[in-house]
């Protein structure tokens, strides 16, 4: 198990250690008093709503070994003093890839929507290759991604790490944290838009995952993305792709979806045909499944062991997940999709209900936020998509929504809601049996309270 000391502290961050600071040693880093264990190292984080440093004395009274700082105020304390505290962060997460997880291969997965499903998909899969880790939760920005990197083993041999950004410049910052050895780009599409002028801004901000990739890396991109031929020809890293084209470098030759199962069948760039078969519905899962095989025999690895390393996976609670509850005495088909929203997503999980053949289908979904400008005209335009895929009831929540609401023809318009927690009160007037229910939103709409008011009542997956 790898032990920090002041002397690799001090190499990682160029730090200065307080005089007599030197016999003391830890294995974890905390970066919160709340969870902080004795023989823990403390960094005194500062952002626009806290200053760790005011929790430097708490720290050492709940044990910890020592602490980086960026005040020199703390007289006969182990401390270390720095200029940044998070730049010290970042400086160990990079010392500790390049210094201990020297034999560990670096995945980093980035894109507009799907990057969490295929992040933990990969790793579902790589750990039946070897010892892997992940980024817990959404720990995929500048605090979260470099904690998540001195949590992995010594002996990790897979590192898998989701990088989510809001503004151009943070994806360069986690990839040269990360070092990473092959970099997924998932799609570009409209989420987040508001710090961006356009969606080729959001391209190029993705491709900063390239600036910190070892010179030897390989970039994995979905070839049907539009923005395809942009990102492969600004980059100077090995390429592969996948996609439904045959010119992709991973294929798929075909799919079998229902209303619980995912079959695939993949052509790979070495030519093998891969069958798998997931316990997930919706065709926009398929993309993240091309992704991991295109990443598993990029890595050498056996290729016959991937369909058993999928057939168990689950998909993360609110991105998709399919139950059957009993709710009010109704038997439902519940799609918690409740955990984020963004037009493409909203319009693959949209085709997904429509998939529900022998059930009504009903959609109840809230804004999706942070689109800027075109807020409006990306709620509106679901119109056709609901149609398209015969949704037999809408009921909508949120200002954004309220538009669309105004537009659905009156077979299919249900009530209007200011908020989520409106519509909870009233599912027992909107809920039949037999219906197929798909719940789905931007975290701010915390629909999320829609799905407890269902599996409150959970009978079975």
């Amino acid at each position: 198990m790898f032990k920090w000391n002041i002397d690799n502290i001090v190499n990682a961050t160029g730090g200065s250690a307080a005089t007599g600071c030197h016999n003391i040693y830890g294995v974890n880093i905390s970066t919160d008093t709340r969870n902080i264990k004795k023989g823990d190292l403390f960094i005194a984080l500062k952002g626009g709503n806290f200053d760790g440093h005011d929790f430097v004395y708490e720290a050492f009274s709940k044990g910890a070994a020592a602490a980086i700082v960026s005040e020199s105020k703390y007289n006969d304390l182990p401390i270390i003093v720095v200029q940044d505290t998070l730049k010290a962060l970042h400086d160990m997460a990079l010392y500790y890839v390049k210094n201990v997880l020297i034999n560990t291969k670096v995945i980093a997965v980035t894109g507009s929507v799907g990057k969490t499903t295929t992040k933990d998909m990969l790793y579902n899969a790589l750990s039946q290759y070897g010892i892997s880790h992940v980024n817990e939760g959404n720990l995929n920005n500048n605090i979260g991604l470099p904690i998540t990197i001195l949590k992995a083993a010594e002996k990790c041999q897979y590192l898998v790490l989701e990088m989510g950004m809001n503004r151009a410049g943070e994806i360069k910052k986690l990839s040269q944290i990360s070092n990473p050895d092959i970099a997924v780009i998932t799609n570009i599409e409209p989420a987040h838009t508001e710090n961006f002028s356009s969606l080729f801004d959001i391209a190029q901000a993705k491709l900063e995952v390239t600036h910190g990739m070892k010179i030897d890396g390989t970039l994995v991109l979905n070839r049907d993305s539009e923005y395809y031929d942009y990102l492969s020809s600004h980059t100077d890293k090995n390429l592969i792709s996948f996609g439904k084209s045959l010119n992709a470098t991973t294929y798929l030759l075909e799919l079998k979806r229902n209303a619980k199962r995912l079959g695939l069948k993949i052509k790979s760039g070495d030519n093998k045909v891969i069958d798998c078969s997931l316990h997930i519905c919706g065709e926009h899962f398929a993309y993240s499944v091309l992704a991991v095989v295109a990443v598993v025999q990029e890595l050498g690895l056996d290729l016959s062991k991937l369909s058993y390393a999928l057939e168990d996976f689950n998909v993360t609670n609110g991105r998709g997940n399919v139950h059957v509850v009993q709710y009010n005495g109704k038997h439902v088909y519940l799609i918690d999709d409740s955990y984020n929203a963004s037009p493409a997503s909203m319009q693959a999980a949209i085709k997904t209900l429509g998939t529900y053949s022998n059930q009504r289908r009903v959609a109840l979904l809230g804004d999706m936020l942070e689109l800027g400008d075109k807020s409006l005209g990306f709620h509106t335009e679901l119109l056709d998509y609901i149609i398209e895929s015969n949704v037999d009831k809408v009921y909508t929540v949120g200002q954004f929504m309220l538009e669309l609401h105004k537009l659905l023809p009156s077979n299919i318009k249900g009530i209007h809601f200011n908020d989520s927690n409106q519509l909870k009160d009233d599912l027992v007037n909107i809920v039949h049996d037999n219906d197929a229910i798909l719940v789905k939103g931007s975290r701010g709409m915390k629909m999320e309270l829609v799905v407890q008011e269902f599996i409150s009542e959970l009978n079975s997956k």
